[in-house]
């Protein structure tokens, strides 16, 4: 992949997989970044190709209700758009296509079928506290849900499983907000785009142990 640098305020044009876009640096700095009145997730939609095994894994199992289903015919195909409440007004939706311009071959894997590892683009619920993330991952462990993992990453605490689609799933609650808020804008945006790969310090797996029904292994 092509890096392109620009200074602030310069435009260049530049193709993407045949598409061509125009590219501009920001001209403003990390801290000046203004915060839109953007209020959270109303959905996130994925797609699938067994809507029974979806609702059971995520009705059923995890417990998130069913709330609306939009059946929509386009041409020569239909699909089925429905959504499950993960709480908050927030919702949990899923796509499964027929004849709509999918390929043959299409896959549901988000991660994994781009040739990425399955925990890279996943869902994080959360659930707002450890006593909730015990209830989940006892009613996961009741309801055959695995393998799970847990992980204390410092400053949030997760349990993760893959659901049928092969989407990574997270249940996580913040456990230290102030560490996870212990930089400014401007040292994220350091840390993002001016650290080194030499200087990037090799992660410890010493907080993240496998679960089983019985309980931590």
């Amino acid at each position: 992949m092509k890096i392109v640098t620009l200074n602030a305020g310069q435009s260049k044009n530049i193709e993407i997989g045949g598409i061509t876009m125009t590219a501009t640096a920001a001209q403003y700095t990390p801290s000046s970044v203004k915060r839109e009145p953007i209020n959270g997730i109303h959905h996130l939609a994925f797609g699938t190709k067994c809507s029974k095994y979806t609702y059971e894994f995520y009705a059923e199992k995890l417990g998130m209700p069913l709330v609306r289903t939009e059946n929509h015919r386009q041409k020569e195909g239909y699909f089925k758009h429905y959504f499950f409440d993960m709480g908050r007004d927030q919702y949990m939706a899923f796509f499964e296509i027929h004849n709509v311009g999918e390929n043959d071959e299409y896959r549901t894997d988000v991660s994994t079928g781009l040739g990425m590892p399955v925990w890279v683009n996943h869902v994080a619920f959360d659930v707002g506290s450890k006593e909730n993330l015990d209830i989940m991952q006892k009613r996961c462990e009741d309801n055959g849900v695995g393998p799970l993992r847990s992980v204390d990453h410092g400053w949030c605490q997760s349990i993760y499983m893959v659901d049928p689609n092969m989407i990574m799933v997270e249940f996580t609650y913040t456990n230290n907000q102030d560490k996870f808020f212990d930089q400014t804008p401007e040292e994220a945006y350091d840390l993002l785009f001016n650290t080194a790969p030499e200087d990037i310090k090799e992660e410890t797996s010493k907080h993240s142990k496998k679960v089983s029904a019985e309980g931590d292994t």
